[in-house]
């Protein structure tokens, strides 16, 4: 999807996943990322959950930064209320 590249020893295969979490845990103590694969295709990263919960923090804060942007860019749009739209369509 976004091009990533992946390093050789960061790979594992999904048998080799689901038999040795504990291989896991400790790989993930010294690596940034493990990534599973199905059929040599990549089908999961597992990542520390700080890691995990640093990515989440910056999509929430580029969501939050998209929204205030939209909200700006709204405020220079011409309003109409509420009243105007129904007397504009004989409802009001």
């Amino acid at each position: 999807m976004y091009g990533v590249k992946y390093e050789i020893d960061e790979m594992m295969s999904a048998s080799s996943f689901s038999r040795n979490m504990n291989k896991v845990s400790e790989l993930l103590e010294t690596m940034k990322r493990v990534v599973v694969l199905r059929n040599n295709t990549p089908e999961m990263v597992v990542l520390p959950i700080a890691e995990y919960e640093h990515i989440k923090a910056l999509a929430d804060l580029a969501e939050h930064l998209e929204i205030a942007h939209l909200i700006e860019k709204r405020k220079e749009e011409k309003y109409h209320s509420l009243e105007d739209v129904l007397k504009e369509n004989g409802l009001g």
